[in-house]
């Protein structure tokens, strides 16, 4: 700030002296200093965001790289399975799939279910399927939320309709399956009495 008065009260004294085209030269003269300052600070803050962006960068592969070492760790089945909910939890999960419907303002006018259990593996799939009617955003809100809500939820078909080109509603038919682990099997009685 001091180097701009001083710099002014020199153009002062010196205007007269040089008369107009001199003057005009000097305001040229300044103008170039003003905008040399405006680039060393506009280089300054330049490089500020640059090294901030790299280590931003920076930042970034390395979660990605921590994320993908945590997501390569191999899961046994053992481990899979013992992650998937109990059949106690089969018809809440049941009550949380039509309530997610209902909160997106989806309208369901019936719901199937078909329980299936594979002794052997200690597994259960309760199929879902039903129609439901509502906007394109509602039925893909419904997707995510449901999704997100149930990790062993899956969507295994989808299918979408739209009575016509203008309809702004559309009618899909969704067919979920809600995976578990089967109660454990009651032990089988031996021929031996007591």
């Amino acid at each position: 700030m001091r180097q701009a008065q001083a710099m002014t009260a020199v153009l002062k004294r010196l205007a007269p002296s040089l008369g107009w085209p001199g003057g005009l030269g000097l305001v040229a003269l300044a103008l170039a200093a003003g905008l040399a300052l405006l680039s060393q600070q506009w280089d300054q803050r330049a490089s500020a965001l640059q090294a901030e962006a790299d280590q931003l960068s920076r930042q970034i592969r390395a979660a990605k790289a921590t994320g993908l070492q945590a997501e390569q760790a191999p899961v046994t089945p053992a481990q899979w399975q013992a992650a998937l909910p109990s059949a106690a939890l089969r018809q809440q999960r049941l009550a949380d799939l039509l309530e997610i419907a209902l909160r997106q303002g989806l309208v369901s006018s019936r719901t199937e279910h078909r329980l299936s259990v594979d002794e052997s593996s200690g597994l259960e799939r309760l199929r879902v399927s039903m129609p439901l009617s509502g906007s394109y955003a509602q039925l893909r809100g419904y997707i995510e939320a449901a999704l997100r809500h149930d990790p062993a939820l899956s969507l295994d078909a989808l299918k979408l309709r739209r009575a016509g080109p203008q309809a702004a509603e559309m009618e899909a038919e969704m067919s979920w399956s809600l995976h578990g682990r089967s109660a454990a099997p009651a032990p089988a009685a031996s021929g031996v009495r007591p």
